[in-house]
């Protein structure tokens, strides 16, 4: 090492150190992983398009994975993917891979339409009546929880 030199202790410091700005770029491509000119996007996509390399159509499905394929229809959301390019697919395999996907009945929501005691209560004096799902098996019911006070 000839003296006066100055040392680095990595590849890219030397680089920096000691050819920062250089125009021709030939440092930074010597380095093992070198810089690109453009960042390279990494993870998914914004956007999902559907996978043709399924099989057939019923067994197919929307993804958001690198690289888009040329040519592809692309949309905003996976819902509205699976009912661009699988609306009517009896399988309901894209809808399945939803993050929440959509149930074949109706899901309730919300309180019961009936009064029940809670006997979850540590004691009687502290007790009171909900409308909470699920009804406990064997419950006495009633329509308004005024008429549950009462009569539990």
């Amino acid at each position: 090492l000839p003296s006066g030199r100055p040392t680095f202790t990595t590849m890219l410091d030397c680089c920096k150190g000691a050819y920062g700005g250089q125009s021709s770029g030939i440092c930074l491509s010597m380095l093992p992983s070198p810089p690109t000119t453009s960042p390279t996007d990494v993870g998914e996509l914004d956007v999902y398009y559907p996978d043709y390399d399924q099989p057939a159509w019923p067994l197919g499905f929307c993804i958001n994975t690198r690289p888009l394929p040329s040519g592809r229809p692309t949309y905003t959301t996976m819902l509205l993917c699976c009912k661009g390019a699988y609306g009517g697919q009896s399988s309901g395999i894209c809808l399945s891979m939803l993050p929440s996907p959509p149930t074949t009945s109706p899901t309730d929501v919300g309180g019961l339409d009936v009064y029940y005691p809670d006997y979850d209560q540590p004691a009687w004096p502290l007790g009171f009546c909900i409308n909470t799902r699920p009804l406990p098996s064997g419950r006495p019911t009633f329509t308004t929880m005024l008429d549950c006070c009462k009569g539990a």
